[in-house]
């Protein structure tokens, strides 16, 4: 096997968003505007030019304009978001695009600059890919040329079945490295995967979903799988979760702007989903009870179902609160505390904390999220995969509920209930 890369999250930051190679400039107003960059970078270009090269780079402008475009216009962008690019010139993998100009990427940046479009940020070794932000002038051209989100186009042919490796932990503040992008072989699972994506894809891109009252840019779904080891062998039955969908990073004061087909959306999620997969793993059937009712955490439900995932998710006993979940705990919890009352709580699991099963219950509930994704689009019903949920048109929620439930039961063989969950509205 190939040595492993870093995947396009491996040196980003939270407000980062990584270049994607397959995005196009396709509007009117958003071409014209990746028009006008490209015939400044090549009046800037002196002595004889390729003509090959001009389309190269021309090429290079559309793509790294509509990646600019999603980044500044996308629902929830943070204000200071920037575009991490990998400029090394190599050969693409399965993950890349294959007739990408590569090795004219950071040249073509370079004259993008020159030109006042974006402004960069270099290289760090293994700890940062170079960066790009749009300039102010960019930003403005945006808002007086009138470029929507719909002006952004993409071409086929990406890779959907993402397969990522762990790396360990950094060593002095033991979080965990960035995840390596592995190289893998095609098996008759990763098409059937990537045949359940594609198709996921394709009924969301017909289906009407407006953000604002506004179309998006394509929808992309991928499934992102993950290995405990770079030297575990290749398989795809740990993670899974679908990424990739721009109503995934919406605050919640947000989702209602979210419409499909011109209806508010309904919210419906898995009622305690993480915590009725870890008693159907552990072979029990999932009490009726509130799992994250735990004694002392009644009044910090967020911070009790966020200590349940972190125990059912590491590999060793929780010894050290997270500052995260300390701040979602009453005053005086600390981490013994913490794991002997969810164990008096959850007797019949306790012996699943410390053993790194979140990430087999994870794909467990990614493989039934696919399911009901699948079901829905037989019904020419358009869902948006919230990981334990999905949010339908509000008409569809009695529908869609159903669906989910009985999917549950065919996959699991028991009933996981399903909840409608309030959405903030003005």
């Amino acid at each position: 096997m190939a040595a492993p890369e870093y995947p396009p999250q491996a040196h980003t930051e939270p407000a980062t968003q990584f270049h994607d190679p397959w995005l196009i400039s396709r509007g009117p107003r958003l071409s014209g505007l990746s028009g006008a960059i490209a015939d400044a970078i090549e009046r800037s270009i002196s002595g004889r030019k390729r003509q090959d090269a001009t389309q190269r780079r021309r090429q290079l402008v559309s793509n790294v304009m509509a990646n600019l475009a999603g980044l500044v216009l996308a629902p929830g962008s943070a204000p200071n978001a920037v575009l991490a690019v990998a400029t090394e010139k190599k050969k693409p993998s399965r993950y890349g695009r294959e007739d990408f100009p590569q090795r004219l990427l950071s040249d073509a940046l370079s004259a993008m600059e020159d030109v006042g479009a974006i402004h960069r940020h270099p290289y760090v070794f293994k700890q940062r890919l170079t960066t790009i932000e749009p300039t102010a002038e960019f930003c403005a051209k945006l808002t007086t040329d009138g470029v929507q989100l719909s002006d952004i186009g993409r071409d086929a042919g990406a890779e959907t079945i993402w397969l990522t490796a762990r790396s360990g932990f950094r060593p002095r503040h033991g979080l965990p490295m960035p995840k390596l992008l592995m190289p893998y072989q095609d098996t008759d699972e990763s098409r059937r995967y990537r045949a359940q994506v594609e198709s996921i894809n394709a009924h969301l891109n017909r289906a009407a979903i407006t953000f604002d009252g506004e179309r998006h840019a394509p929808i992309a779904l991928r499934r992102v799988f993950t290995l405990r080891s770079p030297q575990d062998p290749v398989s795809f039955d740990l993670g899974g979760r679908l990424f990739g969908g721009f109503w995934m990073n919406l605050p919640s004061r947000e989702r209602h702007k979210l419409a499909i087909g011109g209806e508010p959306v309904a919210d419906l999620d898995y009622a305690a989903m993480f915590a009725r997969l870890a008693y159907l793993k552990a072979g029990q059937v999932p009490p009726n009870i509130d799992p994250y009712a735990i004694p002392g955490l009644e009044e910090h439900r967020d911070g009790a179902k966020m200590a349940l995932l972190s125990l059912l998710s590491r590999s060793t006993d929780l010894k050290q609160l997270a500052p995260e979940l300390r701040a979602a705990l009453p005053e005086g919890w600390n981490a013994k505390r913490l794991r002997e009352a969810a164990a008096v709580y959850h007797p019949r699991i306790a012996h699943l904390f410390g053993t790194d099963v979140g990430i087999e219950l994870m794909f467990a509930e990614s493989q039934l999220l696919v399911r009901v994704m699948l079901e829905l689009a037989a019904e020419d019903i358009a869902g948006l995969p919230m990981h334990d949920g999905v949010m339908v048109p509000n008409s569809q929620a009695g529908r869609v509920a159903h669906v989910m439930e009985q999917a549950a039961v065919r996959t699991f063989g028991v009933t996981i209930p399903v909840k409608e969950k309030a959405i903030w509205r003005l």
